[in-house]
C-alpha cells in the first residue's frame, strides 16, 4: 500500500478513491494470480503508485508486464552471477585428485575423452555420413518461411527456437532429412532474433569465429520451388479438406510445412497454398488420436519431422503418427509448458482487469444514469429558456391572476 502522505495528495475526491481502489484490486489480482513473491519483487513504491494512478486499464497491464518481466531477466542476471563466482568443478577435481580420491572427470579417470567442440565435429561426421548414405533416397523436409516477418517478437522468436529444435533433432538422427528454409525474408527486427536463436546458422556466442557445418540447412529467400519441383512435395496446411494418403506416392520425395497462424486467414497456411497454387493435405490427428487434451497446433517442427520420416520410411500416416504418440503426448518441453502456464496466467490477469474497469456494479449504474439524466435536464433548460410568465420559472415568485383579479 502507498504512504499516508501519498494518500492525503492523491486520494482525497471521491473520484480518485474509486480510481484507487480499482488499482489496488488489480495489485491484489496479480498476488493471487502470480503469487505474493512476484507482487513483493515489483517493490512499489509511492512512485509507482503515481505512474499506475495516471494510466488507463490496459496501459496498467502492459506496464505491469513489462515491470515483470524486467525483474525475472535481473533476477536470472543474478543468478548467473553467482554461477560464475562459485569454484570451478575443475579446481574441486583437482583437489580430490591431489587429497587422493578417486575422480571420474576428463584429465582424471575416464572411459571415452571427447568433449566440446571434438564432440560435435564427431557428431557433424556422422550427420553428414548419414546424409550422403542415401544417396537418390534422399527426402526434402521444407519450411515456408513467408509469413515470419509478419508476426510479433514472440511468436517470432517462439518459431527460431523451433527451426533450432528441428536442427538438432535431425543431427542426431540415423536417417535425417534435407532441411531447407525457403521464403525466409528478414527486417533488422527478426534477423536480431535469428543471430539468438539459430545456431547452426550464426553459432554461439562463445565461439567468435563459428563456421557452418557443410550440411546445415539452407535458409534462402526463394520459392519452395527453386528446391524441389511443386508436384513432387506434399504441402501440410491443418484446414486442408483431404486427407494425407495411406502411403507416400512414389513420385514424392519431400513436405511442406508453412510457419502460419491459421486462425487467421492473412496468414494461414492454406492461404500460402492457394497462391503457389497447390493442393493442401491435413495430417489425420483425430482418426488415431481420441484424447482430449491433445492439440494438433501445438506440435512444434521436430515432431512433424519424426512423423513424416516414418512416413517416408514406408510405414501408413496413421503407423507413423502412433510411433509418435510418445513424443507427442507425454513428452512435450518444459519450456513450452511453462510458456502455455503463463500464458495463461496472463490471459486471466487481463480479463479480471478488464472486469474490474468496465463491469459496473448496481450502485455506479444508478449513480452513472442519474448524472446522465441530470445532464439531459440542463441541456434541455439552457436549449429551450424559461418564459417570465411560466409559473415553473424561478424568476416567476408570484403565482398568475386573471384578468378580472388585477384590480
Amino acid at each position: 500500500m502507498p504512504s499516508a502522505a501519498f494518500m492525503y495528495a492523491k486520494v482525497r475526491r471521491p473520484g480518485q478513491k474509486k480510481h484507487f481502489v480499482k488499482v489496488a484490486s488489480e495489485l491484489e489480482l496479480l498476488k493471487d494470480v502470480y503469487g505474493a513473491e512476484t507482487l513483493e519483487s515489483l517493490k512499489i513504491n509511492d512512485e509507482i503508485w503515481g505512474v499506475l494512478m495516471e494510466m488507463a486499464w490496459d496501459e496498467r497491464y502492459i506496464y505491469l508486464m513489462e515491470i515483470m518481466d524486467f525483474r525475472e531477466k535481473n533476477r536470472e542476471k543474478n543468478l548467473e552471477n553467482l554461477a560464475e563466482n562459485r569454484e570451478l568443478i575443475s579446481s574441486q577435481n583437482l583437489k580430490r585428485w591431489s587429497a587422493g580420491n578417486m575422480v571420474y572427470a576428463r584429465h582424471f579417470h575416464s572411459l571415452v575423452d571427447i568433449y566440446g567442440p571434438e564432440f560435435r565435429q564427431k557428431i557433424d561426421n556422422f550427420h553428414g555420413r548419414n546424409l550422403l548414405k542415401q544417396g537418390e533416397n534422399l527426402k526434402h523436409f521444407i519450411v515456408d518461411c513467408r509469413f515470419l516477418r509478419d508476426f510479433s517478437v514472440k511468436t517470432q522468436a517462439f518459431y527460431t527456437n523451433q527451426m533450432q529444435s528441428l536442427y538438432d533433432d535431425n543431427w542426431t538422427s540415423s536417417t535425417p532429412f534435407e532441411l531447407n528454409f525457403v521464403n525466409y525474408q528478414a527486417d533488422q527486427q527478426l534477423s536480431s532474433i535469428a543471430k539468438k536463436n539459430l545456431l547452426f546458422q550464426y553459432g554461439p556466442p562463445s565461439i567468435p569465429n563459428f563456421k557452418r557445418h557443410p550440411f546445415a540447412p539452407q535458409i534462402t529467400p526463394r520459392r519452395v520451388e527453386s528446391v524441389v519441383p511443386k508436384d513432387r512435395l506434399l504441402y501440410i496446411s491443418p484446414r486442408a479438406t483431404r486427407f494425407l494418403p495411406d502411403t507416400v506416392p512414389a513420385d514424392l520425395t519431400g513436405v511442406v510445412i508453412c510457419l502460419s497462424q491459421d486462425a487467421s486467414p492473412a496468414t494461414s497456411s492454406q492461404t500460402a497454398c492457394i497462391a503457389d497454387r497447390v493442393q493442401p493435405y491435413q495430417i489425420p490427428f483425430k482418426r488415431v488420436i481420441r484424447s482430449t487434451s491433445f492439440r494438433p497446433e501445438r506440435l512444434q517442427l521436430w515432431q512433424l519431422a519424426r512423423i513424416f520420416r516414418g512416413y517416408f520410411a514406408g510405414n501408413t500416416i496413421d503407423n507413423s503418427i502412433r510411433m509418435n504418440l510418445e513424443n507427442m503426448l507425454k513428452k512435450s518441453s518444459k519450456s513450452e509448458k511453462g510458456t502455455t502456464e503463463m500464458d495463461e496466467k496472463n490471459e486471466t490477469f487481463r480479463s479480471a482487469m478488464y472486469q474490474i474497469n468496465n463491469c459496473l456494479n448496481p450502485s455506479d449504474k444508478e449513480e452513472t444514469f442519474s448524472m446522465d439524466k441530470r445532464k439531459r435536464r440542463m441541456s434541455n433548460q439552457s436549449s429551450h429558456p424559461p418564459s417570465p410568465l411560466d409559473s415553473s420559472s424561478p424568476s416567476s415568485s408570484y403565482p398568475l391572476r386573471r384578468r378580472d383579479q388585477w384590480k
